[in-house]
């Protein structure tokens, strides 16, 4: 697995400096500096909003069993997002480094591990709607109808995977889930006592709660769309002003097709040549859409490194609390 995923990163790395030098890399290197200092601080900084959001769904969601303050889950989420960005775990490890953070700040396993598991599908039921969304002022605005019947295609493909995830859920998936991590889940807290009740039974739970649920998927569907703005911003510090629908519609598609090359480490080159693709629709030049995408790059290289590195002075304070004390565990339980 793990040689599957440094190959999809050299491929990923490989095309996207192939794309870089197909649209002229001066010609781009210039584009992305031209938006100066402020643009590129306004870009990275405008992130933090939709990441509000995001945190205060998982939270809402974990909230009933863990009465914990929000800012554990924005660590947390923040964190979640950086191991996936720059990491090559096929968007699997930043859910569960972002679980052992929250452990490690006193959370029990159990809470976790269930409300990460509603939290992760709230995610992506919101990303479909959000991705119907700008299907949708795609087909009103009628200047690309070739890549509305494109996108169409995609998400029929996508959306019933969805749907058969969710049903799945409730006839024995997290069961199987259950019994093949617990044993992962015990240095996440997931001790004995915790054990002996089902994830499955924790994770129906938390989806009865109809009303905290709908907070959530409401609360994910604002963070999507709120990352519309970080385009805005890109575009318009561009010298490029785009209007609202067009970002919403380079967002929502964009993180579609990212989305579902999934096992691209951060979709390198994928979300490269997917704004390019969409772009033309609205007349920008590739160099324009490119120096956008990397833009964003620079926005998870910074969030992300910073919170990486966060995390190893956390895991590393952990780790000698552990070599003093004999008898705690690496969650300090």
């Amino acid at each position: 697995m793990k040689i599957g995923l440094y190959i999809a990163a050299v491929i990923g790395i490989g095309l996207t400096v192939a794309i870089i030098i197909y649209t002229n890399a001066a010609l781009v290197l210039d584009t992305v500096l031209s938006q100066g200092l402020v643009g590129i601080v306004a870009v990275v900084s405008f992130h933090a909003v939709p990441l509000v959001f995001s945190a205060g769904a998982w939270w809402v969601v974990t909230r009933p069993d863990w009465p914990s303050g929000f800012w554990a889950f924005m660590r947390a989420r923040i964190l979640r997002e950086a191991v996936n960005d720059l990491l090559p775990t096929a968007q699997l490890g930043g859910p569960l480094a972002g679980a052992r953070l929250l452990i490690l700040q006193g959370a029990p396993g159990l809470p976790v591990a269930a409300s990460l598991f509603v939290d992760l599908t709230l995610e992506v039921l919101s990303e479909l709607v959000f991705a119907f969304i700008g299907i949708g002022l795609l087909a009103l605005d009628g200047r690309a109808p070739e890549a509305v019947r494109i996108a169409l295609i995609g998400t029929a493909i996508l959306g019933p995977a969805v749907i058969a995830f969710v049903m799945a859920q409730r006839v024995g998936l997290v069961h199987m889930i259950d019994r093949a991590a617990r044993n992962m889940f015990k240095k996440f807290g997931y001790d004995q006592g915790e054990a002996a009740q089902s994830l499955h039974d924790a994770v129906w739970r938390s989806y009865g709660r109809k009303g905290t649920v709908a907070v959530s998927f409401g609360l994910h569907v604002l963070c999507w769309i709120l990352g519309a703005g970080e385009i805005w911003l890109a575009f318009y510090f561009l010298g490029h002003p785009v209007t609202i629908a067009e970002a919403l519609i380079l967002e929502s598609l964009g993180q579609a097709i990212r989305s579902a090359a999934f096992v691209v480490p951060a979709g390198l080159g994928v979300q490269e040549g997917g704004f390019i693709l969409l772009g033309t629709a609205f007349g920008l030049p590739p160099s324009l859409s490119l120096a956008m995408s990397l833009t964003k790059r620079v926005r998870e290289i910074v969030f992300g490194g910073v919170s990486l590195l966060a995390w190893q002075i956390v895991e590393g304070r952990n780790f000698a609390r552990v070599l003093r004390e004999p008898g705690q565990t690496a969650t300090g339980k």
